[in-house]
């Protein structure tokens, strides 16, 4: 497997098969979000198929806001998501950035678990989802 900086079309590609995420967003709305905003895109493939993306931002100068990412589910529990995230922090801990922030569901307990098993303590509800953050 192969975990890299991708574009935002290629987080779109993956993101069509992975429904619980919902549609609707498009590259307009990917930009729209990132627009003036550092931030990272990042994909994974196997045998040259793209099977996992993340995308975060910067929230400010210390903070890193880890925001949409998935796993086709052809392709889950292999270690992508863990790759994913471990790809994600390095890269926010090399840029500087002190903390990294979640907000996810308990509708997604796989997620849930993957930050609590990677140290991200939660520190409530926030907008009806769970925030979590982790220290770099």
């Amino acid at each position: 497997m192969l975990v890299r900086i991708g574009s935002l079309d290629e987080a779109l590609q993956v993101l069509q098969g992975v429904d619980e995420l919902g549609q609707g967003r498009t590259h307009a709305t990917y930009s729209a979000r990132l627009a003036g905003r550092r931030h990272l895109v990042l994909v994974a493939e196997q045998g040259g198929e793209l099977v996992g993306f993340k995308v975060g931002y910067a929230l400010d100068r210390r903070r890193f806001y880890s925001w949409v990412g998935g796993i086709h589910p052809a392709h889950r529990r292999q270690g992508i998501a863990q790759a994913l995230l471990d790809t994600q922090q390095r890269w926010a801990s090399a840029q500087g950035y002190g903390c990294i922030e979640v907000k996810t569901s308990q509708a997604f307990p796989q997620m849930v678990a993957l930050l609590e098993r990677n140290g991200y303590q939660r520190l409530g509800v926030v907008e009806g989802k769970l925030l979590y953050r982790r220290a770099l």
